[in-house]
């Protein structure tokens, strides 16, 4: 007959999880059942597990650059609104994407209205660990525009620079590479990116269904928080047991053969990694597939990319068994903000994501206390 910690840990990472509001404190069972086993002591609220976790974990935000397809937005006028038009030409086009501004469902006070888009991703992992944001330049405007009104605390964010030898950035697998030294010494990095709709739930059970499943003594180094979708572009792959094997991403492998006619799973674009894990596989990709003076050679992407993606680094832990989804993510997740014209169903989908986590009794997005 299956323990009840056996029970709780193929509840957790099982295809379907269903009630997404039950991780955090089926994470937090799992977690006292391992160390009531250890001879050590629970915890009494899942607030004093995310305590203990986040003073464990850095929170990794990429911000660097804008795209291609974000500065050919800018200039684009056809179909907009009036307003909207007006800001995508006042834009900078050299500023990030993640400072544009959007409409402020956070209720921020200061905001005139509006707040830049990647406030969302920022608020969603505040107080889950240490930041660090991925830049391009433009540490002055982040903080000024994002980080000052969401009230963080300036020392616990860290800004880098990523570096574009040949004349672009090489992938945000390759900035983790760079910036390796700023979070080798955690336990968990949870990995977002500046445009996403991310749910402040989403992030939290994540990270602490991830160190559950360690604490139990399963040999875990990835969560992927995924949603289900009718035939998603890029789905993931389980194998009969129900974990992840292989992905299907435009700049990688690309489909994985035709789309599926129902149902599939898909990540959101948040991931949260075993710490030494990850930095084992970065540095494995760098040493592998390192060619100085072209870039990376990695096979299977883009050649003309010449990148180095986190999705490679999920592709291996995946072939080696070491990746479980969490299917707990919201499809409104899977709204980023790419294009100017992305941004009113990013407004509709965030929307969605924050009147969750403020009618849930999580504590409200960028008022978490990390001390």
């Amino acid at each position: 007959m299956e323990s009840q910690l056996e029970l709780l840990t193929g509840r957790l990472y099982a295809q379907a999880v269903g009630d997404r509001r039950n991780v955090a404190s089926m994470a937090l069972a799992l977690r006292n059942e391992a160390a009531r086993a250890a001879g050590r002591a629970a915890l009494a609220s899942v607030n004093d597990y995310l305590a203990e976790v986040a003073g464990r974990s850095v929170c990794l935000t990429l911000l660097a650059g804008s795209g291609s397809r974000w500065v050919k937005s800018l200039a684009a006028k056809d179909g907009r609104p009036i307003e909207l038009a007006a800001e995508a030409a006042a834009f900078d086009p050299a500023r990030p994407r993640g400072l544009f501004p959007v409409r402020d469902l956070l209720g921020d006070k200061r905001s005139s209205g509006r707040i830049p888009i990647a406030s969302y991703a920022l608020a969603a992992t505040e107080g889950l660990g240490r930041r660090v944001i991925v830049v391009r330049g433009w540490e002055a405007e982040i903080e000024a525009e994002i980080l000052g009104p969401l009230g963080a605390d300036p020392a616990s964010a860290a800004f880098f620079t990523q570096a574009a030898p040949y004349g672009k950035p090489l992938g945000h697998g390759d900035a983790a590479w760079q910036c390796r030294s700023l979070w080798s010494g955690a336990d968990y990095v949870i990995a977002n990116f500046g445009g996403d709709a991310n749910s402040r739930r989403t992030v939290l059970s994540s990270l602490l269904a991830l160190d559950a499943l360690r604490s139990s003594g399963l040999a875990v180094d990835l969560l992927l928080p995924a949603t289900r979708l009718p035939a998603p572009a890029y789905p993931i792959q389980l194998d009969a047991g129900g974990l992840p094997r292989s992905f299907g991403h435009a700049k990688l492998q690309g489909h994985l053969g035709p789309e599926p006619a129902g149902f599939g799973y898909t990540n959101v674009g948040l991931r949260v990694y075993s710490a030494p894990a990850l930095l084992e596989a970065v540095l494995s990709f760098r040493e592998r597939y390192w060619v100085e003076g072209a870039g990376y050679a990695i096979p299977g992407n883009d050649p003309e990319g010449r990148e180095f993606a986190l999705d490679n680094v999920d592709a291996l832990l995946a072939s080696e068994g070491r990746a479980r989804i969490l299917a707990i993510a919201k499809p409104e997740e899977l709204t980023p903000a790419k294009s100017v014209d992305d941004l009113p169903a990013f407004e509709r989908a965030i929307r969605s994501v924050v009147e969750e986590d403020r009618l849930s009794s999580f504590p409200a997005a960028a008022r978490v206390n990390n001390s």
